[in-house]
């Protein structure tokens, strides 16, 4: 055994004397033993485990292996690669750079909502031009199709709190079932109102603003 391995033994019996006497703990003296690595004259990396074996770095795991005699450095020799941290797998990156996109998926949610807003309020605002009239444009529906879900979105933590009690009671509806409601309240409550006027915007807004919170409850978890 040439004097580098006599060096690192030494380092390891008197480690394993202070664990021994307790002068360090078994996890302390596991990650001192840890310390000691080294790389012999032909460029290979050796260690010893906590059990006092010497190990070689075969370039992709670590051997148990006899520390070698003393002897020249072969010729040209290329050097061991040295032993390299725990790469993270293509898997664990692909799932670490797609959570910075799971933050714009509520948001992309509220933008159909935005649109059909926008388009009903540019709808409305064109029947002026027909009628001649500026109590013709329908501000509050806009509002309230596309301002009801940008709420929900900018104020979901508290929302959720308040939701929290109703939790388990909506995820007992299956999810397909959540979405039929949603889409069925509107065409409910639209064919409702219809019936008890026919003027005025009044029964569209109320009509869309229980559409609108009642989806933002059911799909909501």
């Amino acid at each position: 055994m040439n004097e580098i391995f006599n060096q690192f033994h030494q380092k390891y019996q008197q480690l394993r004397a202070k664990q021994e006497t307790g002068q360090l703990s078994p996890q302390q003296f596991i990650t001192e033993v840890q310390k000691l690595r080294w790389q012999d004259g032909s460029q290979f990396w050796w260690t010893i485990n906590p059990e006092g074996v010497f190990l070689r770095f075969d370039g992709q795991q670590w051997m148990p292996a006899q520390p070698p005699q003393p002897a020249p450095m072969p010729p040209n020799r290329v050097p061991a690669a040295s032993p390299r941290p725990i790469q993270a797998s293509p898997k664990d990156r692909t799932a670490k750079s797609g959570r910075p996109m799971r933050k714009f998926v509520p948001i992309l949610a509220v933008i159909p909502s935005l649109v059909c807003g926008g388009l009903w309020f540019l709808y409305t605002f064109i029947g002026v031009f027909k009628s001649e009239s500026i109590w013709g444009i329908d501000c509050i529906t806009p509002l309230i199709v596309g301002g009801l879900p940008l709420l929900f979105w900018v104020l979901r933590k508290p929302i959720d709190k308040l939701l929290l009690p109703l939790k388990p009671i909506i995820q007992r509806l299956p999810k397909f079932l959540r979405l039929g409601i949603a889409l069925a309240v509107p065409l409910l409550l639209g064919c409702g109102c219809s019936t008890l006027t026919s003027s005025g915007y009044l029964a569209l807004n109320v009509s869309s603003f229980i559409s609108v919170m009642t989806a933002g409850v059911l799909m909501r978890f």
